[in-house]
């Protein structure tokens, strides 16, 4: 019975640690001179926090990092890009995972002013 009840309580409790299982971009959305890039980073379920890092050619990148609640397997990021003047511009952008565990999504996004 001692033996059941800590298996038990074991597995109530114990939970693996946050691990990055997916990356993918998952929508463009163009409004006037902006295109809202959202990705999506697919977790194992486990709280914790992902870093990650929005990659947009020229741009210096910058870490970023967001919380993870227990239960939750997906967060989603979003990057605004900004066109310069008139006309059409073409970028490439990358979301990459950072951590815990590493992957990344690439999507080539065309701006319109």
């Amino acid at each position: 019975l001692l033996a059941a009840a800590a298996v038990v309580l074991f597995l109530r409790f114990h939970h693996a640690p946050l691990h990055v299982t997916g990356v993918a971009i998952t929508q463009q959305v163009s409004n006037g001179c902006v295109v809202n890039v959202t990705g999506r980073i697919t977790t194992n379920g486990s709280a914790g926090t992902v870093s990650y890092q929005w990659l947009v050619q020229s741009q210096a990148a910058q870490p970023m990092n967001q919380s993870v609640v227990a239960g939750q397997d997906a967060v989603y990021v979003t990057v605004a890009i900004q066109g310069q003047g008139p006309g059409r511009t073409a970028r490439d952008v990358t979301l990459q995972a950072l951590g815990p565990g590493t992957g990344a999504a690439s999507a080539h996004v065309t701006v319109s002013c």
